[in-house]
């Protein structure tokens, strides 16, 4: 093969005029000296406290007008106790024939404390 019909036929690419060369480590450095500027030079204060307002038309709920039910899981088996503080173990039948019970006796609602692992639907 001939080198010169290569030539002539594909030039080489020459670069056409002066490439800018943008070097961005001084930029970065500035940015970095900033960030620890700022966090040397600010000081750090905690929230104030605030002061909420109190509730005019709310009411607390009263364990003595409540049925409450206790729900726990301590080996991956819901437990259902009822009474405060809660009597053993009870089956459903039980905790529902306590709670007309308690309704019968002047109890208006119904309280159910139940730990983190049960499930949702088990409670609903």
């Amino acid at each position: 093969m001939n080198s010169g019909f290569l030539n002539s036929e594909f030039p080489s690419r020459k670069r056409f005029g002066n490439e800018a060369d943008l070097d961005i480590t001084p930029m970065i450095d500035v940015t970095f000296l900033l960030l620890i500027f700022f966090m040397v030079t600010s000081t750090m204060q905690s929230a104030p406290d605030v002061e909420l307002p109190v509730a005019h038309h709310g009411t607390g709920v009263s364990r003595n007008e409540n049925v409450i039910v206790s729900v726990i899981d301590p080996d991956g088996i819901p437990i259902l106790m009822a009474g405060d503080p809660p009597a053993p173990e009870m089956s459903m039948e039980e905790i529902v024939e306590y709670a007309k019970q308690q309704s019968e006796a002047g109890k208006t609602g119904i309280i159910v404390k139940a730990s983190g692992t049960i499930p949702s639907g088990y409670i609903a």
